[in-house]
């Protein structure tokens, strides 16, 4: 049997372990957290693995878990995914309210306002998140897993056990980075941060089931226009904010920059994915956005010698 074959065979009969796996994958693409630990420094890069599993991955399995049980579609999903978003870098890791997060560049404290970073809060709480770490995940695993569709994972204890480990972690992670970085967004930034959050969960369970249902019946495209703007779609987003942040034009113009390409990029797949025989459409697609992270972190890595190794294993997985 082919070691792909064999791979797929292990994860359909353990298709949650495979979720949680595919759930980080941003985190070790884009170097955020860096495989070179794992030679460099294994307590370290197992602490993080750890961290980033409970993290990453209970917040895939509670969105899956919402959207089936709730039937909903994509759009609930996605709006799951911010509320990720806020609660990993804002209630966490505090990236959206620390003015010295220099997290990426001049984009990490650009626009701030009322103790807010609001363009990084923009491009990570509208796009980053709900697209790369949510909708990716589930994507890929409904993809190589298509058994799995619709059918839940976890039971009714389970999702409880999850809802209080994601807490948890976005707890442990808010103790160790306020420490490490001397810094606190405090009581009002976060109560802020959890009646959003709560909203956007009110918003997933209301909206409407076919809100983002793809319009046209079949594919209108080939599968090659999909990679290309899987693999185009987080440089084109993140260059062209640096440059408008550059030339120093209003904070909003950059945050609507990210709200526009977004929506942009949302119906353009909307009106050319089908609904129907698309599934190299969408594999595709998926292909693209992984694609398009493993630049960040290989030659963010280039430096780190032999343990820039596992960087290359792991982008040879994530392409196949």
């Amino acid at each position: 049997m082919l070691p792909l074959a064999q791979f797929r065979r292990f994860f359909s009969a353990h298709p949650l372990l495979f979720l949680f796996l595919l759930a980080p994958q941003v985190e070790y693409l884009t170097g955020s957290s860096q495989l070179s630990w794992l030679i460099a420094n294994p307590p370290l890069f197992f602490l993080f693995l750890v961290q980033n599993l409970g993290s990453y991955g209970l917040a895939v399995v509670l969105a899956r878990e919402a959207q089936i049980r709730w039937r909903k579609g994509w759009a609930s999903i996605i709006l799951l995914g911010s509320v990720y978003g806020i609660l990993n870098e804002g209630i966490g890791a505090g990236t959206l309210f620390n003015p010295d997060s220099a997290a990426f560049g001049v984009l990490g404290s650009y626009g701030r306002w009322l103790g807010v970073n609001w363009v990084w809060a923009t491009g990570l709480v509208m796009l980053v998140h709900p697209v790369f770490s949510v909708s990716l995940p589930i994507l890929q695993h409904r993809l190589a897993l298509p058994e799995t569709r619709g059918r839940s994972l976890v039971g009714s204890r389970g999702l409880g056990l999850a809802v209080v480990g994601l807490g948890i972690d976005a707890l442990g992670t808010l103790i160790f980075v306020g420490t490490i970085r001397h810094f606190f967004a405090g009581p009002i930034l976060w109560t802020g941060s959890c009646l959003v959050m709560a909203a956007l969960v009110v918003a997933a369970y209301l909206v409407p089931r076919d809100l983002l249902r793809p319009r046209v019946d079949m594919p209108r495209v080939r599968p090659l226009s999909f990679f290309i703007l899987g693999t185009v779609f987080i440089w084109g987003v993140t260059l062209g904010a640096d440059f408008l942040a550059n030339l120093n034009v209003p904070p909003i113009v950059v945050a609507f920059f990210f709200v526009a390409i977004g929506g942009l990029a949302l119906i353009w797949v909307l009106r050319n994915v089908g609904q129907n025989s698309n599934q190299r459409h969408l594999v595709a697609l998926a292909a693209g956005l992984v694609a398009s992270l493993i630049p960040m972190g290989f030659f963010g890595q280039l430096g780190s010698g032999i343990g820039l190794l596992p960087v290359v294993v792991v982008d040879l997985f994530g392409v196949l």
